[in-house]
């Protein structure tokens, strides 16, 4: 039985000579089995599928869980692809539901970790300098046609000589610490090992968490969500942090207990924060984060940006030939994310 590659027809559309130009390089025959939502596929179809990519346009109109239609469609064939043994996906993290059935049958699955920390990380930045530099305050004023320039009272502390404390030294973390010391913070990363990172003036491991948070003016969440970070930054670390410090969290909404954010903006604990990720997705109307005057909220889009679909595409196409050639793959997830999102 010869084995099949189970991908979209626009993937197929646009990318179909770089694909096939792969595929005829291989060492052993592989054929394309195109994607298509509505189709019934036989169950001696789904067995020849080998490989598959979850790309951008299956995905699209996903919200968190919520998936699209297409996307209820393919993980529908993937779920049932008996002798599936490696799997693209077109996102960085892990702890998406519809992946939790091929991570538990041991499926190596490639991620396009990487593709999008530029913009992410760009975002993450720009959302700490609308704090820094009082945005939310002009923003509004600006809504209400009022002239109400900031008051030196209230005026924001020097962003140079700040620190910056960044939960994960990953691409994005790299990005956000690459262009904050550029403006003069100190950056201090954590990461599992504490292994120098470039950009980092500092690194330590997840154990001397509690220690770092005293000395951090603003807290950038930048992490996976796995078991050792879900719910890492509590009510007791947010006390931790010093009056006046900044939140900015684009990593998982599970990360951070949100009531506890909600009640240190209330009591002005925190001065602000900047929110792209959220414990329910789409954030309900009532939760108070849409009318706290000193948050920032966008609808976990922190990444959009128009180059990340040919970046996940590219990342797919290089691991496709690594695959069929027996080479090391690109992002290639880690065999204990199996156990990592687990409750």
């Amino acid at each position: 039985m010869k084995s099949a590659l189970f991908v979209s027809e626009t993937i197929v559309e646009e990318y179909g000579d770089q694909i096939s130009a792969i595929l005829s390089e291989a060492p052993k025959p592989m054929d394309l089995l195109v994607f298509r939502p509505h189709e019934d596929y036989s169950a001696d179809q789904l067995a020849r599928i080998e490989a598959a990519f979850y790309s951008r346009d299956i995905w699209q109109g996903t919200v968190r869980n919520c998936l699209s239609p297409a996307a209820q469609a393919f993980w529908r064939y993937v779920d049932r692809a008996a002798n599936l043994k490696w799997l693209q996906v077109l996102s960085a993290g892990m702890d998406q539901q519809a992946y939790q059935p091929s991570i538990q049958r041991g499926i190596q699955i490639t991620t396009s970790s990487g593709t999008n920390a530029e913009p992410v990380g760009l975002t993450a930045v720009t959302g700490l300098l609308m704090l820094a530099r009082g945005f939310p305050h002009w923003i509004k004023s600006q809504q209400m046609r009022q002239w109400a320039p900031i008051a030196p009272e209230r005026a924001a502390h020097d962003l140079k000589g700040q620190t910056a404390l960044i939960i994960g030294a990953g691409s994005i973390g790299m990005v956000i610490a690459r262009v904050l010391q550029a403006v003069g913070l100190r950056t201090v990363g954590v990461r599992r090992k504490a292994d120098a990172v470039q950009f980092f003036d500092e690194i330590h491991a997840l154990e001397d968490l509690d220690h770092l948070l005293p000395s951090a003016d603003w807290l950038i969440l930048a992490c996976p969500l796995t078991k050792a970070t879900r719910g890492l930054i509590s009510a007791r670390r947010l006390a931790l942090l010093p009056r006046g410090a900044g939140v900015v969290n684009i990593a998982r909404g599970e990360i951070l207990d949100e009531e506890a954010l909600i009640d240190a903006l209330r009591r002005e604990h925190l001065m602000g924060a900047y929110l792209d990720v959220f414990h329910e997705e789409p954030l309900p109307v009532s939760s108070p984060l849409w009318t706290l005057p000193n948050v920032i909220v966008t609808p976990h889009n922190s990444a959009m940006s128009a180059g990340n679909y040919q970046r996940s595409v590219e990342r797919f196409l290089a691991n496709l030939s690594a695959y069929l050639h027996g080479k090391p793959m690109t992002s290639v997830a880690m065999p204990e994310w199996s156990r990592a999102f687990t409750k």
